[in-house]
């Protein structure tokens, strides 16, 4: 079932719809490289630090949060998102 349609979307044809959609996507995309150069750093510090490049608590707790705002969805969400992020280990990049 679809959600009630906001006033501001009211009349707006497909054309224009789609246009919203692109420009969010691109933010999205945006959002996601930004994502990414944190997490890089993140891990550099950590190593840097003797740590782990990767901190499977800090990992369920970002899975939880998309998962409680999303539900499945959410989940496959998360996963792609830290997939993408996590990149591959330096040792694999050499």
């Amino acid at each position: 079932m679809l959600a009630a349609e906001p006033d501001h979307l009211r009349g707006a044809n497909v054309s224009e719809l789609r246009s919203g959609i692109d420009r969010i996507d691109a933010e999205i995309r945006a959002l996601f490289e930004r994502r990414r150069e944190l997490s890089h750093a993140v891990q550099r510090a950590r190593m840097a630090e003797g740590g782990s490049r990767t901190d499977t608590g800090r990992e369920m707790q970002i899975i939880k949060s998309y998962a409680d705002g999303f539900g499945r969805q959410g989940t496959a969400i998360s996963l792609a998102l830290l997939e993408i992020c996590r990149g591959s280990s330096p040792a694999a990049e050499g």
